[in-house]
């Protein structure tokens, strides 16, 4: 992962901080936090809260990039290339 990070050009962050995200995502997009709960194994509502809630600054920029990156794909340019 921390190759990863490096070759994207983003502070380094663990795999777990993909759950955040996704957790992150739905809660942006208005899924009610009982169905976040029950994707993310959570016994507890205050469990799925709290996780909720602990997302850093450095993993908002790295979702950040993670968005910008889904909007324009860096695999766009490569493809054309091949059909064309």
């Amino acid at each position: 992962m921390r190759t990863l990070c490096r070759k994207a050009g983003v502070k380094y962050f663990r795999y777990h901080a993909l759950r955040h995200f996704g957790a992150s995502l739905m809660e942006n997009s208005n899924v009610p936090i009982g169905s976040i709960q029950r994707i993310l194994g959570h016994e507890n509502r205050t469990t799925t809260e709290i996780y909720l809630h602990s997302i850093s600054e450095a993993e908002r920029v790295a979702m950040s990039i993670y968005e910008q990156a889904q909007q324009n794909p860096h695999t766009n340019p490569h493809t054309e290339k091949i059909r064309g």
